[in-house]
């Protein structure tokens, strides 16, 4: 589901940058890592919290900056030997892109199932600006991207020509994915995410709290593809029997108001 369309992200964003690059790499367990920038060319920071998890984040572009933080806890909650992990990014660029991929890569799998959960997401403005303010977390049991409370609305923006393509991905090939072409403004939404064995949630999750909206002017497309063995249960009154795709062109701005959904 996810490979076919990031592949096309990627490719249509892989001319643009060509410039110097300092680039950080850092490994990490049972620690906490900060890591601060501002100025031009490129960033790339790979933290490992033990075998439990995985996140890399790279940017780069004309001018950047940002802060990034990743703590293993190395809490090991219940005795299960899988400690939470949790990461927090904010980063600006101009001219340039930001990615980013965060994997759960241990479950205690008795009882929650296999692990293997992950959410990405890539940003590309081409002649413009990119921001990303993203909060995730693994634990013995599932992944999150909690940002309530944190950063509510328009974790994903970017303006000029642009793309923007962000999943979240189960581990069994169910999840949710929305990629945006465009040139304009884009402000995107989604404040929370969820991904276990068993399913997925996409702008839901973190309790009952839901929210889920784009805003985009100008010209481009809008695609939305979910996918669940299943079900999926939309807040937008669509339910159906395991495949959704929403396909969108406009030449005069976008705008979705709730689409929020869950699979299982």
């Amino acid at each position: 589901m996810k490979a076919k369309i990031l592949a096309t992200a990627m490719l249509s964003f892989a001319l643009l940058l060509s410039i110097g690059a300092s680039l950080v790499a850092i490994e990490a367990s049972a620690t906490v890592t900060k890591v601060r920038w501002d100025g031009s060319g490129e960033i790339g920071v790979h933290f490992v919290s033990d075998d439990d998890a995985t996140n890399d984040f790279w940017t780069g572009g004309n001018t950047i900056s940002g802060e990034y933080h990743a703590i293993d806890n190395d809490d090991n909650p219940y005795g299960y030997g899988i400690d939470t992990t949790d990461v927090k990014v904010k980063a600006h660029v101009v001219n340039g892109y930001i990615e980013y991929r965060f994997t759960r890569d241990d479950s205690h799998t008795s009882m929650y199932g296999a692990a293997g959960q992950e959410s990405y997401t890539f940003i590309g403005s081409y002649y413009g600006t990119a921001d990303f303010r993203w909060h995730s977390r693994s634990d013995y049991a599932k992944y999150q991207s909690c940002h309530y409370g944190w950063q509510n609305d328009n974790q994903i923006q970017a303006t000029g020509e642009h793309v923007i393509h962000h999943y979240i991905d189960n581990g069994n090939e169910e999840g949710a994915e929305i990629v945006i072409d465009a040139d304009g403004n884009t402000n995107l939404t989604i404040m929370n995410e969820h991904a276990d064995s068993n399913g997925f949630k996409f702008g839901r999750g973190c309790g009952c709290y839901h929210n889920a909206h784009v805003d985009i002017t100008g010209t481009g497309n809008f695609t939305m593809i979910a996918q669940a063995d299943n079900t999926i249960d939309t807040d937008f009154g669509i339910h159906t029997d395991g495949y959704l795709s929403i396909y969108a062109e406009f030449a005069n701005g976008f705008h979705f108001g709730n689409f929020a959904l869950e699979g299982s």
